[in-house]
């Protein structure tokens, strides 16, 4: 009796053993072959990611289907799964699902972890802690993404690293455009100071270079908040959106008192018509339209790489349009550029949540885009579709429509999840029909700019309950005033003052303190 009942037991607990192996088995299928010696199925990952308006993600039926994300998970050996949202509303889509507690495995924070939205769940425990997890499953991470990278507020916080971050194009990437068939034709050479600058544009104010007999040309145009146009406040180092430790304090630029010089010079060139009459309201697309469509502009600001995509257009427009890129209006400490922003690109820095049980499986992948066979696929994209081999070289095919160049998009840029832009390949843009162009705007980007002692800094909690603090809020509305001629120059002084006793005070000591921690951290 007593030998059955010890049977019963090692045959319940056999059987009990193989049900746990079982399961464990299927949990981890994706780690391991089915045990019959056939091949493991590929580890699946889900992701979200912003659409960034790129016309070829935003159109596509099925991004899972698509012949790129296919290649990549052949490639990868991961089958990756692509949840793409539109751009404009991620920060509410990101705070729903975290609400939810149904997360994808890896996310891709804009901004980072200092995201408002990202930085709550973090404070909440929502993402791994990734030190330990980078040595033992992806370590290469750790070599191939620089320690600056690891170091920046927007991957880690407290020595903690908690994001796998994406290296921006340029640390500065707001470069001056200007139009050479227009200073060709009028006999203009580059200008380089705040001086010469204006009178290169009051040139394309009075002299019809578009030819057609109408006062119609737009000399500077930036976008709404003056996005994409900040390049004459860099003159003066007062970049609105940027900081200076000054006398112990961190304070934002837009309270220093260069800044009033500043918006004098910006009052002075609406006055005279230099710059769009519509520069407060002028949307991405109204701005595109006036640049690209209606040719009238002769001067904008845009990224290193805008060439690439857009030059060979231009040159098909009859007559042929021919733009270049210079160095930024110095002002009077001889300086000047837009602010130098992090080596982080802060569109794609990856948290992983916790709700995802093998974290192992996101590094891994992110790992591969790192190497050499990822960043040959994401520059050139598919064989036959968008290069031809001659002679055991890859050479990329001719654009003959707006539609191959989106195309191109996809694989060079929102593909890229982490890594380098394809603009640091040298042999790469030798192969760009506008390769030289994109690599002038590299060499202006890398040599020019100012400093930001701000830089990844967490929006001041003092700052984040009142919005209307920031530089877009009551700022904003006062420069506008100024520069339309609605309010007088001096009326400055009193914002300053104003702003202060609203709040701005602690908005400032709040921010100090941040820089005083941060510096010590990095020392």
């Amino acid at each position: 009796m007593m030998r059955k009942k010890a049977l019963a037991i090692v045959t319940c607990l056999s059987l009990t053993g193989s049900l746990l192996a079982a399961c464990a088995n299927k949990d981890d299928k994706n780690a391991a072959g089915n045990g019959n010696g056939s091949p493991a199925a590929p580890p699946t990952i889900k992701l979200i990611v912003g659409d960034r308006n790129m016309p070829y993600v935003t159109s596509s039926p099925n991004l899972n289907e698509d012949k790129y994300v296919k290649k990549m998970r052949e490639l990868s050996k991961t089958d990756v799964r692509i949840e793409a949202i539109n751009q404009g509303d991620y920060a509410k889509k990101l705070n729903l699902l975290f609400a939810s507690g149904d997360l994808p495995d890896a996310i891709q924070a804009v901004n980072g972890i200092t995201a408002p939205e990202v930085a709550s769940a973090l404070s909440n425990g929502a993402f791994y802690e990734l030190n330990d997890l980078i040595d033992k499953y992806a370590p290469s991470l750790k070599t191939k993404i620089s320690k600056e990278m690891w170091n920046s507020s927007l991957v880690s916080k407290d020595g903690k690293i908690y994001a796998i971050p994406r290296e921006a194009p340029t640390p500065n990437n707001r470069i001056v455009y200007i139009r050479k068939d227009w200073m060709d034709k009028l006999g203009l050479q580059a200008p380089k100071t705040v001086d010469e600058y204006l009178n290169v544009l009051r040139a394309f104010r009075d002299k019809d270079p578009n030819g057609n007999g109408k006062a119609d040309e737009i000399p500077f145009i930036g976008r709404k908040n003056f996005d994409f146009g900040y390049v004459f406040f860099g003159a003066y180092d007062v970049s609105p959106e940027g900081w200076k430790f000054v006398n112990n304090q961190l304070v934002p630029n837009f309270i220093r008192p260069q800044m009033k010089d500043a918006l004098k010079l910006h009052q002075q060139m609406y006055q005279e018509k230099l710059i769009d009459n519509e520069v407060f309201i002028n949307m991405a697309t109204d701005w595109v339209t006036k640049i690209e469509n209606t040719q009238r502009v002769g001067m904008w600001i845009h990224a290193a790489e805008y060439p690439d995509k857009t030059a060979t257009g231009y040159k098909k427009l009859s007559p042929p349009v021919e733009f270049i890129n210079i160095p930024a209006p110095t002002g009077p400490d001889g300086k000047g550029g837009n602010l130098i922003g992090s080596v982080v690109d802060p569109l794609s820095t990856w948290v992983i949540p916790k709700t995802n049980k093998h974290p192992e499986y996101v590094l891994k992948f992110l790992e591969w885009m790192l190497s050499d066979e990822a960043q040959d696929f994401l520059n050139y994209g598919l064989e036959g579709e968008d290069y031809t081999v001659e002679n055991g070289k890859k050479v990329p095919k001719p654009w003959s429509t707006k539609a191959d160049s989106d195309k191109d998009q996809m694989h060079t840029q929102w593909l890229r999840f982490i890594g380098p832009s394809y603009i640091h390949n040298q042999e790469f843009m030798k192969t760009r029909e506008n390769g030289q162009l994109v690599t002038s705007a590299l060499k202006i980007a890398t040599t020019e700019g100012r400093v930001n002692d701000g830089l990844d800094m967490p929006i001041p909690p003092s700052l984040e309950s009142k919005p209307e603090l920031q530089f877009t809020g009551l700022w904003m509305e006062l420069a506008a005033k100024i520069i339309t001629g609605r309010e007088p120059l001096d009326s400055f002084d009193k914002f300053v003052e104003d702003w202060k006793k609203r709040g701005g005070d602690k908005v400032i000591q709040e921010a100090t303190d941040w820089y005083v921690k941060n510096n010590q951290a990095k020392k």
